[in-house]
């Protein structure tokens, strides 16, 4: 269970130096060295014991570059995503978790070392509300610019009856969609390539002719990606 603190935690930072106090991030603009008053603050534990899976959308903390919605900016963060709750956790350098809480982030990003090389991540807030997801919700970003193709990826708890054992399971389920942000609006994202010449219609030769050249298939999410990152070239 979150519980709350009534200690001061000193976080040394390398970059720039993050606290939280009475549900706000603040910046340090001295030297990298901060203070928070965690007696309105959350420390972060495992609120929901017993569950299969993870909550989040990767279990290790990443070096992370955070946007606040109040416009402040910090970076080298370790942070993670916890798409069952839609807030950020992130790790002081002295070993401590702190929870960023629902609605405060504009956008997180960070990178993941592979076998396949490197591969960089970008979430946003702040997208018109559409289906279960308000303005709140973190998307994965696809492709951006005048259109941008973006990926909700939402855990949910779901419960598996055992007659035989006469006992119930637990999971982390992951349900995703995909968007279209346009014209300040979010479409969702029909596997069809008449569905791209409407909602680009404003390039439609260009886009048809690309589609025909390279042979786009409208169901395939990474086909998908270069269509949209052309046609925002444009």
């Amino acid at each position: 269970m979150r519980y709350l603190v009534q200690i001061l935690i000193t976080l040394y930072c390398t970059s720039t130096s993050l606290a939280q106090y009475n549900g706000e991030i603040f910046n340090d603009k001295g030297p990298s060295h901060a203070m928070m008053t965690a007696t309105n603050s959350w420390l972060f534990e495992n609120i929901r014991p017993g569950i299969n899976g993870s909550p989040y959308f990767m279990d290790d903390y990443k070096y992370a570059d955070i946007k606040l919605k109040k416009g402040r900016s910090f970076v080298g963060v370790r942070a993670k995503i916890n798409l069952y709750s839609q807030e950020i956790l992130f790790l002081s350098s002295n070993g401590f978790e702190g929870l960023i809480e629902m609605g405060m982030v504009n956008e997180i990003s960070f990178s993941d070392t592979t076998t396949e090389g490197v591969i960089p991540y970008k979430f946003q807030t702040g997208f018109p509300a559409i289906d279960r997801q308000n303005g709140n919700h973190f998307y994965l970003i696809l492709a951006e610019g005048r259109c941008s193709f973006i990926k909700s990826i939402i855990k949910i708890v779901s419960e598996r009856k055992n007659d035989l054992l006469d006992e119930k399971n637990k999971d982390y389920e992951t349900r995703e969609n995909y968007y279209l942000f346009i014209n300040g609006n979010m479409k969702k994202w029909k596997k069809d390539t008449n569905f791209f010449l409407s909602e680009l219609s404003d390039r439609q030769t260009e886009v048809n002719q690309f589609i025909l050249s390279n042979k786009i298939n409208g169901k395939n999410a990474e086909q998908v990606i270069k269509l949209l990152k052309y046609y925002n070239s444009l």
